[in-house]
């Protein structure tokens, strides 16, 4: 027996309300989390060393038993649940770095040195590596990282240029050489200029070309895919050529040139997936492995089309 349709204007009914108690693995969790940090602060504060080892041996027994009770509760949860907590990490970093700024901006003008020494820790950290860009959802977050991974550099560069100049200033620098200090410090902002233009710059010509050769290696792929069995070869050795530039490419950093310190384009995992998947896609044209490739360019270029500056 069917259920009869409801009448129109009808409101849908109302989804029942999950028991407190389902909610159980988080909120210990959470509350463990709490304890840690609370153990963690007295640890810190106290003077004796047995006291310390017994308070830090149990912050990190508490630690390790919230991840075990939470961890089967994150992993159930859907897909936009995971790209928010994958992200959790990098939104904390971005929050700790303004308060550390904030707190170094109180310190000016009365004591530059500690306003300095802070303001080039967080450059130096960001240069050390920082929080590394969540690996998973790499395709979805490629937009954001094309924006947020310059801006973090900039910022992390207007952190160090400014912490530089502050520390400069304290220097006991006889008054005869106060123009030189001042003309030192002037050449810093003007290099912290060109270098902010030179990052913005390098990731509008990243994206131009990534639009690009995605599209190019689309449109071979197509081609193989429809050609004719004379041409299949010709057509092949096209598509592989068309490939190579787009992996050269992908295999950039998005703020920086130095391949050992910057925010990937695609994380190296998926990067070897999509090259078998291209692989496939060329050995077996039309197939399976050519819609997933071409659905995974067309993300590539939706991600770079608001940066695209063909003159840059």
């Amino acid at each position: 027996m069917t259920s009869e349709p409801a009448p129109p204007g009808a409101r849908p009914p109302l989804r029942p309300l999950r028991p407190l108690w389902s909610f159980w693995r988080p909120l210990a969790g959470a509350a463990g989390t709490g304890a840690v940090l609370t153990l963690t602060a007295a640890a810190l504060n106290t003077t004796s060393l047995p006291l310390f080892r017994g308070l830090a041996a149990l912050s990190a027994l508490l630690l390790l038993g919230s991840y075990w009770v939470a961890a089967p509760w994150f992993i159930a949860r859907s897909e936009t649940w995971h790209r928010v907590i994958t992200y959790v990490p990098m939104t904390a970093y971005v929050t700790a770095v303004g308060l550390v700024v904030a707190a170094a901006l109180s310190f000016l003008p009365d004591d530059p040195m500690t306003a300095g020494s802070a303001l080039l820790m967080i450059w130096i950290f960001h240069i050390g590596g920082g929080i590394r860009e969540p690996t998973s959802f790499a395709y979805e977050r490629l937009r954001g990282r094309l924006t947020w991974a310059a801006a973090l550099q900039v910022a992390a560069m207007c952190c160090g240029t400014v912490g530089a100049v502050c520390l400069i200033r304290t220097l006991p620098v006889p008054g005869r050489y106060a123009p030189a200090v001042f003309a030192a410090c002037l050449s810093v902002v003007i290099g912290l200029v060109v270098s902010s233009k030179k990052v913005f710059e390098r990731v509008r010509k990243l994206a131009t070309q990534l639009d690009d050769r995605a599209e190019n290696l689309e449109r071979h792929l197509t081609r193989l895919s429809r050609g004719t069995a004379a041409d299949r070869d010709q057509l092949r050795n096209a598509a592989e050529d068309a490939w190579d530039d787009l992996h050269r490419t992908l295999r950039n950093k998005v703020e920086t040139g130095f391949h050992l310190y910057g925010t990937f384009v695609l994380p190296p995992a998926r990067l070897s997936t999509l090259e078998a998947l291209v692989t496939e896609a060329i050995a077996n044209p039309g197939g399976s492995a050519y819609r997933e490739v071409t659905e995974r360019l067309t993300v590539i270029r939706a991600a770079c089309a608001s940066k695209i500056d063909t003159v840059a």
